[in-house]
């Protein structure tokens, strides 16, 4: 079966050395999607407080860049290079374009690729409004408990303070 690689003949390819970044998180488009030929490379993105959420580790034979490549909107995450040095295949625009018009092969293959990685993200996505709602049905019914007690003490510690001035004054 064909991949993506075995359309790709006109990259130029660039060695990036450990904790390299290939782009960073919001830098704009360079017009160009990027194949790993070897090492390892983190996809992550930034949070406020300053540390970072890993979102992948990308592998030899795996694309990366092509929704800024298509779009031509800024960097949506940062990628560096986790091993010593990664080769990476840099695909610009205009042989994006060739490819476009003349391998529709290779088209249907990134689309392939393009919601294979959706689905995984949706799952993920899932998976996490699975986890979240699970806490939130738990958090309620103990919150609702302490609520409660709260009331009934509340109420108890109402009606023994305005009991006690009512014996107070038979007194």
């Amino acid at each position: 079966m064909a991949t993506i690689l075995d359309f790709v003949h006109s990259v130029f390819t660039k060695v990036y050395t450990k904790d390299s970044f290939i782009f960073k998180e919001g830098e704009e488009s360079d017009g160009n999607m990027y194949f790993l030929f070897q090492g390892n490379l983190k996809v992550f993105k930034d949070r406020p407080e300053g540390s970072d959420k890993a979102i992948k580790e990308l592998f030899p034979g795996e694309f990366f860049g092509e929704l800024a490549l298509i779009s031509g909107r800024a960097r949506a995450m940062s990628v560096q290079v986790l091993s010593p040095s990664a080769k990476v295949g840099v695909l610009n625009k205009s042989v994006f374009e060739k490819l476009e018009k003349t391998s529709p092969q290779f088209l249907l293959l990134l689309l392939k690729n393009t919601f294979e990685k959706l689905n995984r993200a949706e799952a993920k996505l899932e998976s996490l409004y699975t986890e979240i709602h699970k806490k939130e049905e738990n958090r309620p019914a103990s919150a609702e408990i302490h609520i409660n007690s709260a009331e009934e003490a509340a109420s108890s510690s109402e009606s023994e303070s305005a009991a006690v001035p009512a014996e107070a004054k038979k007194a």
